[in-house]
């Protein structure tokens, strides 16, 4: 009896061995899809810059550099001044790298800037002005930007919760690679 009972312990702690050796790493990908939805969400809204300039930023168009790890997003953008009620168009080329933040699980934007401002029918001296303004301003505004929030189905399966280990930068998407605790 005592020996049946000793090879089914022996069983069982193989068992148990062999499940936790088997959990291993597991990685999240992240689309450009689901960060452009993100940013639409998130930016849907009026930033008023200086107190003077009323901002929107529409229609994100986003793509990963896996050379540089930074994340290249061109957006619609349309500036009105609510006092003279004049409204400038363009676009915004903003950039910036990735970062995962553990306090939040979430994906943020840091060292954001502003790449490139257009803007349609500003003379020279204009556009040189509120491009560099655009440039300063910008990068401050968007700088620890959330990005993407890992869900909690991303950070558990089944009895075991993951942590976040790495974040890599590709050029289709990014991949969030998670450890078992």
């Amino acid at each position: 009896m005592m020996k049946k009972f000793t090879v089914i312990l022996v069983a069982i702690s193989v068992l148990n061995l062999v499940g936790c050796a088997s959990l291993g790493d597991r990685t999240v990908n992240i689309t450009q899809q689901q960060v452009q939805a993100k940013l639409q969400e998130r930016l849907n809204l009026s930033l008023t810059v200086l107190k003077i300039f009323d901002v929107n930023l529409t229609n994100p168009l986003v793509s990963f550099d896996g050379n540089t790890e930074r994340m290249i997003t061109t957006m619609d953008t349309k500036i009105t001044n609510p006092l003279s009620k004049s409204l400038i168009t363009g676009t915004t080329k903003i950039s910036g790298k990735l970062k995962f933040d553990p306090s939040t699980n979430a994906v943020m934007l840091t060292e954001s800037k502003i790449d490139q401002l257009n803007l349609n029918g500003l003379g020279g001296k204009y556009s040189e002005l509120l491009s560099v303004l655009g440039a300063e301003l910008g990068g401050e505004l968007l700088n620890n930007f959330t990005l993407y929030t890992l869900k909690p189905d991303d950070l558990k399966s089944g009895n075991t919760f993951y942590t976040p280990k790495l974040l890599k930068v590709t050029d289709g998407n990014l991949q969030v690679t998670l450890t078992p605790q």
